[in-house]
């Protein structure tokens, strides 16, 4: 039996059926594919605008971190731990996995995938992957690339007059992307949690990447041109030591994850300390200090500005943007920190209510994972016959 918000429900094994999907979750999971459209849509006419107008730079950029995103996305639901394992007797081989490949790339997947988790009840796994995979290999990369380009070209003569409000519109949609990626991931690993966790998750996770992408943008702006690559390398190396120190997961996975990590903080707050790639202590503390060094830097060269930014209305409004940002992120922290903590589970423990046929993100890539993923058996015989932690 697994507990729920209305007394006990039965699991897949008493009734042969997956408990119902909670409105809350099906309604989460329809905000969430709109939010997808949205954002890749709008990637899309940015890079558009790149081009036509040659900013080769910035459309490079662009265009590459949207191949790149879903690519490895297609590649990890086809090929990797979203598929299942060789010799499985639900594994088809290539001639299955090809056709899912270019589905998924096409973005046509997601749309099947949300299609069967709303209307028939379906296993959300590879929906909450994609758009996780979307959220922090697409939306985050180039919601900086695209402040970058708005401090530094938008408000030039060179940009045409609709640039600035579609980049801002698209940062935008890139920060509610984080956000709600994340939040699901958070809701996903758990037993149970409510929709006003999983909404104040959202809001603090994009207040996080909005809070990085701005300072990092305007940095970088007045450390034009080197300046941007110099923050992510050095960031990069700092999180690879801190990933090497805390030994949680394998070096090569720690190579892979260390990408993401310059930009925001991936694994869920539920997770234990030691389960994390990057402690959220430690994290959150390099965090500051880089925050400091910036905005030290940033004040110190204030009185360039006017000579550097050829829109000082553009650069002001990023500057407001980036504190009101890292206050709302150091505001709703703690609130969320404490409530995570209350809830606080292995990342060895999968869903309590799944069938185990599509593991979604899985453990493969950690070091120290010495539990299966399975939720199918409803109460394993190490439980005791005790409910899950709420």
């Amino acid at each position: 039996m697994v507990a729920a918000r209305d007394g006990f429900q039965p699991c897949a094994l008493d009734t042969g059926a997956a408990a119902p999907m909670p409105r809350w979750e099906r309604n989460l999971v329809v905000a969430a594919l709109l939010v997808h459209v949205v954002d890749v849509g709008l990637d899309l006419l940015v890079v558009l605008l790149f081009l036509a107008h040659m900013q080769w730079g910035f459309f490079f950029g662009t265009a590459g971190v949207i191949l790149w995103a879903w690519l490895v996305s297609s590649l990890y639901i086809s090929f990797g731990g979203g598929s299942p394992a060789p010799g499985d007797i639900d594994d088809g081989g290539v001639a299955d996995r090809l056709p899912q490949f270019f589905l998924n790339f096409v973005q046509v997947q997601i749309f099947a995938e949300a299609y069967r988790s709303v209307f028939h009840n379906g296993d959300t796994d590879y929906f909450h992957t994609l758009r996780l995979m979307e959220a922090i290999l697409e939306s985050a990369p180039n919601s900086l690339v695209q402040l970058y380009a708005l401090i530094i070209w938008a408000g030039t003569g060179d940009a045409p007059e609709g640039a600035a409000p579609l980049l801002r519109l698209s940062v935008f949609a890139s920060f509610v992307s984080v956000g709600l990626g994340l939040a699901m991931w958070e809701q996903k690993v758990q037993f149970r949690t409510s929709s006003m966790y999983v909404a104040a998750v959202a809001v603090m996770r994009a207040f996080e990447i909005a809070s990085r992408a701005l300072t990092l943008a305007i940095f970088a702006s007045l450390s034009h041109p080197y300046g941007f690559w110099w923050a992510l390398l050095i960031d990069y190396g700092v999180m690879l030591f801190l990933i090497v120190r805390h030994q949680s997961v394998q070096f090569t996975y720690g190579l892979f994850v260390a990408l993401p990590l310059v930009l925001v903080s991936l694994e869920p707050l539920v997770w234990r300390r030691e389960d994390h790639a990057v402690p959220k202590d430690s994290y959150y503390m390099v965090r500051i200090l880089e925050f400091v060094l910036m905005w030290i830097l940033i004040i110190h060269k204030q009185d360039a500005v006017d000579a550097k930014i050829d829109s000082s209305s553009i650069w002001l409004g990023c500057e407001a943007l980036a504190l009101i940002s890292t206050l709302g992120l150091y505001v709703t922290l703690p609130f969320v920190w404490r409530i995570a903590r209350r809830h606080e589970l292995s990342r060895d423990v999968a869903d309590w209510g799944e069938d185990g046929q599509k593991e979604g993100l899985g453990d493969s890539l950690y070091s120290n994972s010495d539990l299966s993923s399975s939720g199918s058996d409803c109460g394993a015989d190490d439980q005791d016959g005790e409910l899950p932690p709420e």
